[in-house]
């Protein structure tokens, strides 16, 4: 099935219009798809001579325009923020894209440590928009937290239900977590969640995506997250309303348990 993809377009400045010196942002399934929508924005006259075309541009590192963007996982320009006054768009017509233009260049990989996530590894910081997004990529994932997660997910859900640019962010960067592939060591560093191998992980992240926008009515959940026996459940309760560790509960049949059952006092009261 063909994809979508981001393009980065920069034009010859001494033919382009001052507010898109910077370049223009936009989702396409290739790149003629991608300049016959380019070609719309220049109402006026025709589009200028195309200098570089930036083809899987990442959004994890700032851009050198303002950071004021509209949709990008939505086909349509995106900088200028032009589809959220349109949405995604669904019509294809690629008379528009001019006939001459250079060949796409795939953005460098860049080579950087993580200091949000005091990380070695560098894939994290590849992540589209994981500076605002550490809850549902990393945090949510975390081995101490464990059994939170069951209460979170459906909130999660719920949240990208609701709001579809939301959604949309989140979907983007774990469909980009799904394509990397990361290994179960990559995994461990930033959420200290160890998994068996390779095929468990990307199981994991896949029934994860296709819980919050699919139709499986459950995640898989990580080693630790196991619901508490109800024993345990009890025991955590205590603890949460006293704040210090519960004496062991007495056996079914013990004193203490039966109501008719004086209450000793220590010797000499």
């Amino acid at each position: 099935m063909t994809t979508v993809r981001r393009f980065w377009i920069e034009f010859d400045r001494q033919e382009c219009p001052t507010w898109l010196w910077q370049g223009v942002g936009v989702t396409a399934f290739d790149v003629r798809d991608c300049l016959s929508m380019v070609a719309d924005l220049f109402i006026d006259g025709p589009m200028p001579p195309v200098r570089r075309i930036t083809v899987d541009i990442s959004l994890a590192e700032p851009l050198p325009v303002s950071r004021y963007l509209g949709v990008s996982v939505w086909r349509g320009v995106w900088y200028p923020p032009v589809n959220l006054g349109t949405g995604p768009i669904r019509d294809i017509d690629r008379r528009g894209a001019p006939g001459d233009y250079p060949t796409p260049v795939t953005e460098s990989r860049r080579v950087r440590a993580s200091e949000a996530l005091r990380t070695k590894t560098t894939w994290w910081d590849e992540i589209p928009h994981i500076n605002g997004m550490l809850w549902p990529l990393v945090n949510t994932h975390r081995a101490e937290y464990g059994r939170g997660m069951r209460d979170s997910v459906p909130v999660l859900r719920a949240a990208c239900a609701t709001d579809p640019t939301y959604g949309g962010m989140v979907c983007e960067a774990l469909d980009y977590m799904i394509a990397w592939r990361p290994t179960p060591d990559e995994w461990f560093d930033p959420t200290e969640t160890r998994f068996a191998d390779q095929r468990e992980l990307e199981e994991y992240l896949r029934a994860f995506r296709d819980y919050l926008f699919g139709t499986r009515p459950e995640p898989i959940y990580p080693p630790g997250s196991e619901p508490l026996s109800p024993e345990d459940a009890v025991q955590q309760a205590i603890r949460d309303l006293c704040g210090t560790r519960p004496e062991p509960l007495s056996p079914p049949g013990s004193e203490w348990l039966s109501p008719d059952t004086e209450p000793r006092l220590p010797k000499g009261e």
